[in-house]
């Protein structure tokens, strides 16, 4: 556990010295404070407005850090030859991984949270009160974040930081269009249907964790709905992290 614990406090003071980090809070901070001008020219519709793209904001900002951050995470190690001294000592590849995704999952969580006290101040000036649904619905992005933290650090091993964030796009519009894919294949059952399924299972499927929008009409997930979700993103980040590892040990061969 001290093995973990000081690659991922070096990876987390690593990761909040980036200055693209404050950039993209900045930036957020910006889009969040502007759902006011939105939700002044609606229609009586300004809380729910502000709600609407306030929680998207949250969500696309925290994905920009973790993917930002995350695309050079280890491959810049391995490009200056630091991942070689660093397992030289008794650190193994797992230790060295698990810690990598503590230290960036807790860089993305606190510049989450920051982002969520612009919002419910935002929202509370407004007239709104506390919005305590919109955390539940950041607790489940929380879950997804997870996934894709795993996931940046497991291209990260193999590909450049550039190649890394097509990676990471493709696979964040696909993992929230399978369900719409699968109906599709469904309607048109062929050969393509067998695929469709193929990738459904495989690829993380990101809109299990999309209840933005039901929460902002006062729909809520149940508590099974979010233990599932809560165990999906834990056994998906660890298989990703399982990959990432055999990965470095073999780079590291």
């Amino acid at each position: 556990m001290r093995n973990i614990f000081v690659v991922a406090q070096n990876t987390f003071k690593e990761a909040i010295r980036d200055k693209i980090l404050y950039v993209i809070l900045g930036f957020a901070a910006l889009f969040i404070l502007s759902t006011i001008f939105f939700g002044s020219i609606s229609l009586g519709e300004d809380i729910k407005v502000i709600k609407d793209f306030g929680l998207a904001g949250i969500y696309l900002f925290s994905l920009l850090v973790t993917i930002f951050v995350g695309a050079s995470l280890i491959y810049k190690e391995i490009e200056k030859r630091t991942l070689y001294v660093v397992l030289s000592k008794p650190i193994s590849h797992a230790e060295f991984i698990i810690g990598k995704f503590i230290g960036l999952y807790l860089s993305v969580f606190i510049s989450t949270v920051l982002m969520t006290l612009v919002y419910l101040v935002v929202v509370a000036a407004k007239g709104g009160g506390f919005d305590a649904p919109a955390l539940i619905a950041i607790l489940l992005q929380f879950f997804e974040i997870a996934i894709f933290v795993a996931l940046m650090i497991l291209f990260s091993t193999f590909s450049t930081p550039i190649a890394s964030t097509v990676y990471a796009i493709l696979i964040l519009y696909i993992g929230h269009s399978l369900d719409l894919i699968l109906k599709y294949a469904q309607k048109h059952e062929n050969l393509s249907l067998y695929f469709v399924k193929t990738i459904y299972y495989i690829l993380p499927n990101l809109e299990k964790f999309n209840v933005r929008n039901l929460v902002v009409h006062h729909i809520y997930p149940s508590g099974a709905s979010v233990g599932y979700s809560f165990l999906y993103a834990v056994l998906y980040s660890t298989i990703l992290l399982i990959l990432a590892t055999w990965k470095l040990k073999h780079e590291d061969l």
